[in-house]
């Protein structure tokens, strides 16, 4: 009798993990048949899977973990600026000591515009706590006139004076409605990332994000760095 209830236990324990694993390969399935959609009508180019553009660039969320992978690509272009939005994921794994190992899977929302030329590197984040501490031992952080963006953001950059330029008062002010949001200037490239998936939503706000910033550049940016 026993024998039985327990197979019982493990046959219904079997269909609902193939339940659970159902509803969330229909789930994906409708995101990305959304994705598909959306890209078609907005004459973006879609692909399922392309993981070439995991190795495009250097920083976060990239160069972690294994297992890399960019899916529900779309590529087109966004007014004069060359654009990609992607669902990148990467996997980390730790062990208990104990021969316990444990894998996480790590996934963001990615958006890139291409630059008319190269800049040099620039990058804000929100600030939160783990930065603050970080900010108290030393790491390099830009400080800029806005105190308010100072709170709200870290900002890193290889030239103190191209962070100044680019992130304006008006740029600044905008971004301060964005602050879930992390972006960075890359050679001729400027990405954002932010945690979770990618939906058509989240990619029209990501890529005129990037867009608004990229636009606010002032003119004598690009002469001194042409």
């Amino acid at each position: 009798m026993r024998g039985s209830s327990f197979f019982l236990l493990v046959v219904a324990a079997a269909a609902a993990i193939a339940l659970l694993a159902y509803r969330n390969w229909k789930k994906e399935r409708q995101r990305r048949d959304l994705l598909f959609v959306w890209a078609t009508n907005s004459g973006y180019t879609f692909s399922v899977e392309d993981d070439s553009w995991c190795e495009r660039w250097q920083g976060a969320p990239f160069d972690q973990g294994d297992h890399r992978r960019a899916r529900n690509v779309v590529t087109g272009r966004l007014a004069d600026f060359p654009l990609t939005a992607f669902d990148y994921s990467f996997e980390t794994h730790s062990s208990d000591g104990r021969g316990s190992r444990t894998t996480t899977t790590h996934r963001f929302a990615v958006a890139a515009l291409q630059l008319p030329g190269y800049l040099p590197t620039l990058q804000v984040t929100p600030e939160n706590l783990l930065t603050r501490i970080g900010n108290a031992i030393g790491l390099d952080d830009v400080e800029l006139e806005s105190e308010e963006f100072n709170r709200a953001f870290r900002v890193h950059a290889t030239d103190r004076k191209f962070a100044s330029d680019v992130l304006t008062p008006r740029t600044m002010e905008f971004l301060l409605t964005r602050r879930d949001f992390s972006w960075r200037i890359e050679g001729a490239d400027i990405i954002g990332w932010q945690n979770g998936e990618m939906t058509p939503a989240v990619a029209v706000a990501m890529s005129s994000t990037l867009q608004r910033v990229a636009t606010g550049i002032p003119s004598f940016v690009w002469k001194d760095h042409s």
